[in-house]
């Protein structure tokens, strides 16, 4: 093994210049490929990380509308209902022949619908408002 090693090493001796000059030239071009290819991959990494921050703070306030948001449609959802069953109620207090045509859960949601679209100023100028809602 040690014959085969230096018998090698004796050509290898002999090789012309210009033999050493192509070696070291791809041994040069393979060292900065793979330096390259290593440098990339962590300025690729460090872009991602700084990106994945970036948009931490906009996700986390994002989840927070969404969360007061879900709260705010609950409430309203809740109101609703309160008004429609309330409205139904009345309806139903009322003799048969003195009752509205449009059933009452009908006209509470348009009246809360009316609420939600107009100002309380729009809605005192409205008299199908005062006569139906009030």
């Amino acid at each position: 093994m040690i014959a085969l090693a230096k018998a090698a090493l004796g050509k290898v001796r002999g090789l012309p210049p210009e033999a050493w000059i192509l070696i070291g030239s791809v041994v040069l071009l393979a060292g900065f490929l793979i330096w390259n290819h290593f440098d990339n991959a962590a300025a690729i990494e460090q872009h991602d990380q700084a990106r994945e921050a970036a948009g931490a703070a906009g996700r986390e306030q994002s989840a927070e509308e969404a969360v007061a948001d879900a709260f705010q449609n609950q409430r309203l959802r809740d109101q609703r209902d309160t008004v429609i069953s309330q409205a139904a109620a009345t309806e139903s207090a009322k003799p048969p022949e003195a009752r509205a045509t449009t059933a009452p859960q009908g006209l509470a949601l348009n009246c809360a619908i009316a609420r939600e679209d107009y100002t309380p100023a729009e809605l005192a100028k409205m008299p199908e408002y005062q006569e139906h809602c009030r």
